[in-house]
């Protein structure tokens, strides 16, 4: 059953329960006040007649003249006042007086005793007094009656009245729901019509949020902003993609013109063949650490990224690291300083965080000039272990500095005034390692001269360095696998 339809039932029903309540509620409210108006007449008139009885009965010296001149009395007021009223005045089983009301739907005389009770019957209103005459020790009885035929009358009309209009109330009300309905849900509508026409090839399209704050708007502002992940999403794989393909597509050319050439010349030697063969060699061993690359940095998008998380000493890691960077500095005959407190204690991955450290070492020793120096090393700061990578290179431009973190971003050129080699991944790989860690990886200095990065760590739990306040157990890593992004 569609909303709009569910909608107006549920109005419809909800309506006609508080208006049938109303209706009812009414008429035993009006039938109610109809018959207490009535019965204050009728107490009205035993009053009356009682006065009377008490003043005839107390004149005389005994019961029947002041029993006479009491139906004198109602004789005269049959007709001047309470003419509808039927006034019946007994002493036990024996008829005293009596006044006939305009309306004879039931004489009271007819009636035995034990049928006179308070209450309504056969038409009748009938009230009810005891009158003591301790004079004669008598005890009279005074009954006043009305009918109810007009009282009824004008409650059926009422009722019939409520019939016609609590129908055609519930046929508007269904009616208002129907088109409050409508109004109501046109902005969803209109959202399911927009995301009809969103397609992956184009995500621009966005919904118009009114400036109001209700349920309707929070829906849409929530889609635009699903949009604008979605889109950005998209931009970035696409952007990957691109990339991608350029970065692999120079060394399968490559690789590919060397043996093209290689077997169609029919003069080659194999000298030729043996050179081809180092080139292709050189290139699939590039293209296998691209595709390596890539691999790591979709399991990191994918929070696919498996940490071999434990517990080490990051001047191990570090110290691991120069000693391989040393090997590749020694032929630019560059010196790298190390200096690392012991037992630096974190948690992590011991391959991936050599792997990030080792990354920022090659790009030092790439734009460090020959004869130039590394400095590396290790401090505390409250919580966190910093290792820092400075060297004394050119710096970065400014204008490049809030790139180099963007996946296949090469930055210019090396000391040598060469393009560089690589695919612009290294920054990019060691970001992500650092973020499955819960680090930082940062720029933190660059200019011509000296250019340094910082890697924050959260030092490991099991170390008694200052106080608890200091250490934040919330972000602390636990067990042995980790996704990236995880905070």
């Amino acid at each position: 059953m569609p909303i709009r339809t569910r909608l107006t039932l549920s109005f419809t029903i909800l309506f006609g329960i508080i208006v049938l309540g109303l209706a009812i509620g009414s008429y035993v409210l009006v039938r109610g006040s109809l018959l207490s108006g009535l019965d204050t007449q009728l107490h009205a008139a035993i009053d009356g007649t009682a006065m009377s009885s008490e003043h005839e009965l107390n004149e005389h010296p005994i019961a029947p003249p002041g029993e006479a001149d009491l139906q004198d009395i109602l004789n005269e007021r049959r007709d001047a006042a309470l003419p509808d009223i039927q006034i019946l005045v007994r002493e036990g089983s024996r008829l005293v007086a009596y006044k006939a009301g305009s309306d004879m739907a039931v004489d009271l005389r007819t009636l035995p005793p034990d049928r006179l009770r308070p209450g309504s019957l056969k038409n009748l209103r009938i009230v009810y007094r005891d009158i003591p005459v301790p004079k004669f020790h008598l005890n009279y009885q005074i009954y006043a009656a009305a009918s109810t035929d007009v009282i009824f009358g004008r409650l059926n009309r009422f009722a019939l009245m409520l019939i016609v209009l609590v129908p055609m109330g519930l046929l508007l009300a269904a009616a208002a729901g129907f088109d409050l309905s409508k109004r109501a849900l046109a902005p969803l509508n209109e959202l399911s019509k927009k995301i009809d026409a969103v397609t992956s090839s184009d995500l621009s399209l966005r919904i118009k949020v009114a400036g109001s704050k209700d349920e309707i708007s929070t829906i849409g502002a929530a889609f635009n902003r699903l949009l604008d992940r979605l889109q950005h999403a998209f931009d970035s794989q696409r952007r990957f993609m691109v990339d991608a393909s350029h970065e692999l597509r120079t060394p399968v050319t490559v690789t590919l013109a060397a043996a093209q050439v290689t077997t169609r010349d029919a003069t080659r030697t194999p000298q030729d063949s043996d050179e081809a063969l180092h080139i292709i060699e050189d290139q699939m061993l590039r293209l296998k650490n691209i595709v390596q690359q890539l691999l790591l940095l979709s399991q990191a998008d994918a929070s696919a990224l498996k940490l071999n998380v434990r517990d080490l000493y990051l001047d191990d890691v570090l110290g691991e690291a120069v000693r391989a960077a040393r090997v590749l500095a020694r032929e630019k005959q560059i010196a790298i300083d190390f200096e690392a407190p012991p037992e630096a204690q974190v948690r992590g991955d011991p391959e991936l965080l050599g792997q990030a450290v080792m990354v920022l070492l090659d790009n030092a020793v790439k734009f460090t000039p020959p004869g130039g120096r590394i400095a590396v090393g290790i401090s505390r700061r409250g919580a966190d272990w910093v290792c820092h990578v400075s060297d004394n290179g050119r710096g970065i431009p400014d204008s490049e500095q809030p790139h180099i973190f963007d996946r296949f971003y090469r930055a210019g050129q090396d000391v040598d005034g060469k393009g560089l080699e690589g695919s612009g991944l290294g920054l990019a790989i060691a970001k992500t390692i650092i973020d499955s860690h819960l680090g930082t990886l940062a720029l933190t200095e660059s200019r011509p001269g000296c250019t340094r990065f910082e890697i924050r760590l959260l030092a490991s739990q099991q170390e008694e360095v200052g106080s608890a306040s200091d250490i934040n157990p919330a972000v602390l890593m636990s067990g042995y696998s980790l996704h990236p992004g995880e905070r």
